[in-house]
């Protein structure tokens, strides 16, 4: 069965089981500039699999479109940094992962009373802005027994740095413009690294956390995960079943071998027995 409904303002895309009875939750965030659809083929394969799944419109995304996705270098909409650069981009990539945050605790509150989900057994998944904001969620709400944040970064506060050195470094003209907005800039980090879940990523275990990245991936290069997940390593020392790391051979997209893991994993993880084949 699949539904969709706006809660608290929020566009939700629902699918359930046949018959679903206390069902996992499953939340899918989508990458940048997509909707709630994005995630209807993991949706299904995770309905059959007897989790539910809710897939939401972000801040300003599907349903809430607002222009400032694309057009956040606009000065009349806040833009500071040279258009060219992305980093004002980035810092609504930013504002709109930290209200994924907040959405999915308004509805984990609005399925609490809801006989047909278990709102305490979860999962968060989804690519690029819904790999970050896949992290954050998970690092923040216990309910969240796995994660696999897909081809995101869990460190905020380390990527927003090396943004703003790959562009003075690069661009001359850039550099200029950067130290000309010092101020703004350090109150952006602060922004930043209020959000920033590595600190309590460090803490998450034992809960399941499996971190997918790709190869060939320069948007969200690899190298930020490796190293986190070295970080993760001693956390994880008494359940290292727990914790995985996988490198795709792929640039910036999700493969269906990348599904397939996901749908395992978040199976494995919450449901004492994985029923595959039920009906949708």
């Amino acid at each position: 069965m699949s539904a969709t409904e706006t809660i608290a303002g929020i566009p939700t895309l629902m699918m359930l089981p046949d018959g679903a009875v206390h069902c996992p939750l499953v939340f899918w965030i989508p990458g940048y500039g997509q909707g709630k659809e994005s995630g209807l083929s993991l949706g299904y394969k995770l309905a059959r699999a007897g989790c539910a799944f809710v897939a939401i419109d972000p801040l300003w995304h599907g349903e809430r479109y607002d222009r400032r996705l694309f057009d956040a270098a606009e000065p009349a909409l806040g833009g500071v940094y040279p258009p060219d650069s992305g980093l004002d981009v980035w810092l609504t990539f930013c504002t709109v992962i930290g209200q994924c945050l907040e959405d999915v605790r308004t509805l984990l509150a609005h399925y609490a009373g809801d006989e047909r989900l278990d709102a305490g057994r979860c999962a968060v998944t989804g690519p690029s802005m819904g790999g970050y904001a896949g992290f954050l969620i998970f690092a923040n709400l216990p309910q969240m027994a796995a994660a696999v944040p897909m081809i995101g970064i869990p460190t905020f506060t380390r990527r927003w740095l090396d943004l703003l050195d790959e562009c003075a470094f690069s661009n001359p003209q850039w550099a200029a413009a950067l130290a000309q907005v010092r101020d703004q800039t350090q109150a952006h980090t602060r922004e930043i690294e209020a959000i920033d879940p590595a600190v309590q990523l460090l803490a998450a275990a034992p809960r399941a956390l499996f971190i997918m990245n790709c190869d060939f991936d320069s948007d969200q290069p690899k190298h930020y995960a490796i190293e986190f997940y070295r970080q993760l390593l001693p956390a994880y020392a008494a359940c290292p079943e727990r914790l995985r790391l996988g490198i795709y051979p792929t640039g910036h997209n999700v493969t269906p071998q990348m599904e397939a893991d996901a749908v395992a994993w978040i199976a494995h993880h919450l449901l004492s027995q994985s029923p595959f084949g039920k009906g949708v």
